[in-house]
């Protein structure tokens, strides 16, 4: 019975207390864990995920749109304010996952996601490099539409990168 209780504290308690451990010499290194201790508050969104529901504004808040468009280059960038707007929380979360591979802001939305626009065929994004590349030129509203939705429904497990 011993052995049996033995075991189950050192799974139960043991083994993360190990690991938490070693993550709080981790922030001690440089200081971070006594930043923690002063400013809680401030430092929270870092280890506490947000209640706040995604929504549009937020996701077009880290959408960075090259300075120089053309003309079919404000269109389409219209055509993907304008897609984002009208899109269910659900789509925004397979927007993300296509675009950083996760369904959340980029470093709780202080990171941006690069825009660009090329002559390219299809969407693509370098989920490392938060880097969503459109081609430069759709004619309508709607096949902006139907072809960001087919990549974002398509962006599944680890192949996520290029559709």
């Amino acid at each position: 019975m011993r052995v049996i209780q033995g075991v189950i504290i050192h799974d139960v308690i043991g083994r993360p207390k190990i690991i938490l451990d070693q993550l709080a010499d981790g922030l001690n290194t440089l200081g971070f864990r006594t930043a923690m201790k002063e400013y809680p508050a401030l430092l929270e969104a870092l280890f506490v995920p947000s209640s706040e529901k995604l929504n549009a504004d937020s996701v077009i808040g880290v959408l960075q749109f090259p300075k120089d468009m053309d003309d079919n280059e404000s269109t389409v960038a219209g055509f993907i304010h304008t897609f984002i707007k009208n899109a269910e929380v659900d789509t925004l979360e397979k927007f993300l996952f296509f675009a950083t591979g996760a369904k959340v802001l980029p470093d709780f939305g202080l990171a941006k996601i690069q825009v660009k626009f090329d002559r390219v065929p299809s969407i693509f994004a370098s989920t490392c490099l938060l880097e969503v590349t459109f081609p430069n030129q759709f004619d309508t509203q709607d096949s902006l539409r139907v072809s960001l939705q087919a990549v974002i429904n398509t962006a599944t497990g680890k192949s996520f990168n290029c559709v």
